[in-house]
């Protein structure tokens, strides 16, 4: 898969990226007379997450361009993220991304923390974002209780680590079940499930070890709890339609959540609506896709 480099103002990046067009599964580039949706996985997977989507022949109708985040599980490399990096970063490295890919205004498809990504993207950059596709939004503050499960999940897995040469397993275990219970719920998972957790679990070994527990600290913790809400004057400059999704299996986030944000959006003049889909998890993606 290609790689490309770009700077921003937290450092340099070698982005891994995929693009998609009718003709071919890895272009070199988008075609121009085609609409370009630009997928963006949660921080703590990476771009296979979006397989499911790649592989529908419905949208492979589109140009679909997807990447790994920095500091995340992919095959992105490059400086090691600040301690402060958060949405606003993050979107800046994106739009840094679309640059070097000469993408111009594109439909955001963002899942979990991706879509803080997508949103503040649709804020800051309104001209990029033609449209807003959510699945499983995490655009409002994160509830107590939730940010108290991603500190239990972050303390298992450091502690599985507590010196360069020792790995506690046991911790290890719980650490990747916690996390797998927040984003699958049923601990019984697909097929295709089970290959993307295996992979994400053997770049987890290789990479989170005890020298980089920092910067696994901000991209699987802080990422999360340190979000910030959008007032009504920001929502305001988002330019185009805004679909939410969420799965009535979430284990973490009830429909409620996604019903506030909602009317946020609504309130701030937004093109909005909210789909439920029924028996999914947070990550509806994988398995859900034909819905």
């Amino acid at each position: 898969m290609p790689h490309i480099q770009i700077t921003s103002s937290t450092g340099t990046v070698n982005f891994k990226y995929t693009i998609s067009t009718p003709s071919s599964a890895e272009a070199k580039s988008i075609d121009p007379t085609l609409p370009t949706l630009l997928f963006i996985h949660p921080v703590s997977t990476a771009e296979h997450i979006f397989h499911s989507q790649f592989s529908d022949p419905k949208l492979r109708r589109f140009n679909l361009v997807s990447f790994d985040l920095r500091g995340g599980h992919g095959d992105t490399t490059g400086s090691e993220v600040p301690l402060y990096y958060g949405q606003t970063e993050a979107a800046e490295d994106t739009i840094k991304l679309m640059d070097a890919l000469d993408l111009s205004a594109c439909h955001l498809v963002g899942m979990s923390t991706g879509t803080v990504i997508a949103t503040q993207l649709a804020i800051s950059y309104p001209e990029r974002v033609l449209s807003l596709f959510l699945i499983s939004q995490l655009c409002l503050k994160i509830p107590p209780e939730v940010a108290e499960g991603h500190q239990e999940v972050y303390d298992c897995w450091s502690s599985a680590f507590p010196d360069a040469s020792t790995v506690v397993t046991d911790l290890v275990h719980e650490a990747v079940f916690g996390n797998s219970q927040y984003m699958f719920t049923n601990p019984r998972l697909s097929p295709l499930v089970s290959a993307m957790m295996t992979i994400t679990h053997r770049v987890a070994m290789e990479r989170w070890g005890f020298e980089h527990l920092n910067e696994f600290r901000t991209m699987n913790l802080d990422f999360y709890i340190n979000r910030s809400s959008h007032s009504r004057s920001a929502l305001r400059r988002i330019s185009g339609p805004v679909k939410l999704v969420h799965g009535s299996d979430d284990v973490a986030y009830p429909g409620s959540y996604s019903e506030e944000f909602l009317r946020q959006l609504l309130h701030a003049g937004v093109d909005a609506s909210l789909s439920e889909i029924p028996c999914a998890p947070h990550y509806i993606a994988p398995d859900f896709s034909t819905q």
